[in-house]
């Protein structure tokens, strides 16, 4: 047996609607499905392979996010940034860091870190 990769993200959130709006208007993401009506609440994302379900869970923890940092991969990091930036996203420019990759970060409306990044070659 091996592990193949990550395929699945899924994330308990306070407000479908807003994290939807995070998620496809200031990333960009691709809406796979999205049933408000469902109980509870879902929406299915598309990150590359990477697929990313929000399920509204209201308040059933005290600070979600905590200890949790998600990394994804991006082309050009410096381009995805000028990207966001032209959404209306509020962060600081791309950082080069020792661990072999030029990264860039931002919160999601229930405070999970996301870190994209752009790896460098020599890693």
């Amino acid at each position: 047996m091996e592990v193949k990769g990550l395929d699945l993200l899924f994330l308990e959130v306070n407000s479908l609607e807003d994290s939807l709006q995070f998620y496809t208007e200031q990333l960009g993401l691709e809406l796979l499905t999205h049933t408000p009506e469902a109980e509870p609440p879902v929406a299915t994302l598309s990150a590359g392979r990477t697929r990313i379900t929000l399920v509204e869970q209201p308040e059933t923890m005290l600070r979600r996010g905590r200890g949790v940092h998600f990394f994804l991969s991006v082309t050009d990091v410096d381009a995805f940034y000028k990207s966001l930036m032209a959404r209306g996203a509020s962060l600081k420019p791309p950082a080069d860091e020792g661990w072999g990759g030029r990264f860039i970060t931002l919160e999601d409306p229930d405070k999970y870190r996301l870190f994209f990044v752009t790896w460098d070659e020599q890693r």
